[in-house]
């Protein structure tokens, strides 16, 4: 019979066996897991090295994939601090001809830039084969390009994504004026004001004024000392962010990241969004014709429908003429509700003037394609062609002229990048550009991009 000191020690070295037993499978699976994930790690660096090369990678799960059969996987490349340094997605996309060409695209986290681009080789009969020297070629030619990307003619490219010759198709001459219908925390609002000559963006003012008449504008204050922020003051910022629009000519081409900051303008950290918000306000402003002058009138309907029935109206116009009155309070008259009744947006003052008035609003937005006309390096009638193809005229026509407003179902208006295809391999740059455009598509719905 067991003493109760046997009893004791038996027990004492149960537990021991079963603490070490426990001891030996779980540091079994934790050395089994982290040779797992070393060869994991040694097959994504073997793969993935030449278009984006990190310490580390991670494969992204997102239902977002299932809209994209083409892409077999998408990747995050990290650095030693785990800081991501971009995406990397292996993809098969089809030429013209119906073959298939399997790609890595590595794509710069922040910028969305193309960082790297590699052909997978096959010895499929489908294949679609790059020889290494042109492959060369749209390399050097893409890498550091914005998605999304389309073709220009040689006579219309830059090397600086031809922005110098880009325009916006449908702007009418004139001033025109947008303000936030709100303040900010500091009690300033911005406003954006645009000269606009043949066509061109000529003028670009972004400021804001305070809600209290009695103080300075936001550049002014910010000169005097009495507005500061990192790097730059705000008025050099402003000034060097409304310079970069007049060489680009299109708010979207400055490249605003999801916190509201750019990379590509020298000197600016400040947050660009109502700049940008209220420059694309401007733009289809001068595309309906409703100049400042109309803009003020539609601010004051506003007002009207606010004071209505009231004795005296007050005055909320400074000395400049600007409207200094924050609509914080009644957001039910400029805010767009889903069917949820969740807000989704703003609407322009154009629109809320219309609807005060009951007057007819068009959205320019939906109807600025640009028509065919005589010396325009278009040919024949443009709706004789699939404009989601490849923007070019078909064979037989003269080589390489954009017909189209969109590539690859996308609209030109969101095209980032413009370059030339490789001399002698045109189908081959096509079919590049297809690749990398899918990869945008991805990444605008991944990361739910407003366009």
């Amino acid at each position: 019979m067991m003493t109760h000191s046997q009893l004791k020690q038996f027990i004492t070295e149960a537990i021991l066996l079963l603490v070490l037993g426990v001891g030996i499978v779980v540091g079994g699976h934790l050395l089994s897991s982290k040779n797992a994930n070393k060869r994991i790690q040694n097959e994504y660096h073997a793969r993935f090295s030449a278009v984006l090369d990190c310490s580390s990678y991670e494969k992204v799960k997102s239902k977002a994939q299932n809209d994209f059969p083409e892409i077999s996987g998408v990747y995050i490349g990290y650095d030693a601090a785990g800081i991501p340094l971009g995406y990397i997605m292996d993809l098969t996309v089809e030429s013209s001809g119906g073959q298939e060409l399997n790609m890595l695209v590595a794509l710069d986290y922040e910028s969305s830039r193309i960082a790297g681009l590699a052909q997978i080789p096959s010895d499929g009969e489908n294949s679609f084969v790059i020889s290494e020297s042109n492959m060369e070629l749209i390399r050097e030619k893409m890498t550091g390009r914005q998605i999304p990307i389309a073709f220009v003619t040689e006579e219309n490219a830059d090397d600086d994504d031809s922005s110098e010759h880009y325009t916006i198709e449908g702007l009418h001459d004139g001033v025109y004026y947008a303000q936030r219908l709100f303040d900010d925390r500091n009690r300033y609002i911005d406003y954006v004001e645009m000269e606009i000559v043949n066509g061109v963006i000529t003028k670009v003012k972004w400021d804001a004024f305070s809600t209290d008449k009695t103080n300075q504008d936001r550049s002014e204050a910010s000169l005097k000392g009495a507005y500061i922020l990192s790097g730059l003051d705000w008025a050099t910022q402003s000034y060097n962010l409304c310079h970069a629009l007049l060489e680009c000519q299109e708010p979207d081409r400055l490249a605003m990241k999801s916190d509201g900051t750019t990379d590509i303008v020298d000197g600016v950290t400040c947050d660009i969004r109502p700049f940008i918000d209220l420059s694309k306000e401007c733009i289809n402003n001068s595309k309906a014709g409703y100049n400042k002058d109309a803009y003020m009138d539609g601010l004051n309907v506003m007002l009207q429908s606010l004071f209505e029935g009231e004795e005296e109206e007050p005055d909320y116009t400074n000395e400049d003429g600007h409207v200094v009155f924050s609509f914080e309070k009644t957001p039910e008259l400029y805010t767009i509700y889903n069917e949820d009744n969740v807000a989704v947006g703003y609407m322009p003052v154009r629109q809320i003037e219309a609807n005060l008035s009951g007057k007819t609003y068009t959205d320019t937005d939906s109807d600025t394609a640009p028509e065919a006309k005589d010396g325009d390096n278009q040919s024949g009638n443009p709706a004789d062609y699939d404009s989601t193809e490849d923007g070019l005229t078909p064979d037989g026509e003269k080589d390489n002229q954009i017909i189209t407003d969109s590539m690859d179902n996308l609209p030109m208006s969101e095209m980032q990048s413009f370059v030339v295809p490789v001399p002698d391999a045109y189908e081959e740059t096509r079919t590049v550009i297809r690749a990398c455009n899918t990869c945008y598509k991805f990444l605008k719905e991944y990361l739910n991009w407003k366009v």
